[in-house]
């Protein structure tokens, strides 16, 4: 047999099933939230590792290896070719700026990463702050290498002048030199010519 509950009945047994349910919904919700902080950390973990990849590539393209430094370019050059990604083609540029070996080039890796930032690319904040901080690098670079190449043409330039002057002084001296010769051969015939002129006005027997 069924009894049918009085209404205060009723509501008390509403009320506790409300005060029941509420810490299983505060222990869900405080679980949700655990559960998507370590979800952010877990997606956040790859670019941390991302990071450390481009740090791990600078060290390879160090200076002192020489084939070291060729296959981290050639690695890198391949990856961005058959798979060009924006991770891959930023790769591809640092190891192609990296100061120290042959085949650096900071002018080409700067176009690279202006082009890669300047289009669409899904570089993290990071990555981000990691590929301007190269720009800065290789435009303080390439103006160095702008300014050595004006002070070495300024050098050539001076020495060729030197050469130059030291040329003219010598063409001068040796001009000098002839006239001077001329003059004296000059002087050497007058004498003679005086000398033969005073022995013809000399009496013959007187000394």
């Amino acid at each position: 047999m069924r009894f049918p509950l009085q209404p205060s009945v009723s509501k008390v047994l509403f009320v506790s099933a409300i005060a029941l349910a509420l810490p299983a919904c505060a222990a869900f919700d405080r679980s949700d939230k655990s559960g998507g902080a370590a979800d952010a950390a877990a997606v956040e973990a790859p670019k941390a590792a991302t990071i450390a990849s481009y740090l791990d590539l600078m060290d390879r393209m160090a200076p002192g290896d020489s084939l070291r430094q060729s296959a981290a370019l050639a690695g890198t050059l391949a990856s961005a070719q058959e798979n060009p990604t924006s991770a891959n083609r930023l790769r591809y540029a640092i190891a192609l700026g990296a100061a120290g070996h042959s085949l650096s080039n900071p002018v080409e890796a700067r176009r690279l990463i202006t082009e890669l930032l300047a289009g669409q690319n899904d570089l993290s904040p990071q990555e981000v702050s990691l590929a301007n901080a190269l720009l800065r690098e290789y435009d303080a670079r390439v103006a160095l290498y702008a300014d050595l190449a004006r002070q070495r043409e300024e050098s050539e330039r001076k020495l060729k002048s030197v050469d130059a002057d030291g040329d003219r002084r010598l063409n001068a001296l040796n001009a000098e030199t002839q006239r001077l010769k001329k003059a004296l051969a000059e002087a050497e015939r007058k004498l003679e010519a005086v000398a033969e002129m005073e022995r013809s006005l000399t009496p013959e027997g007187q000394p």
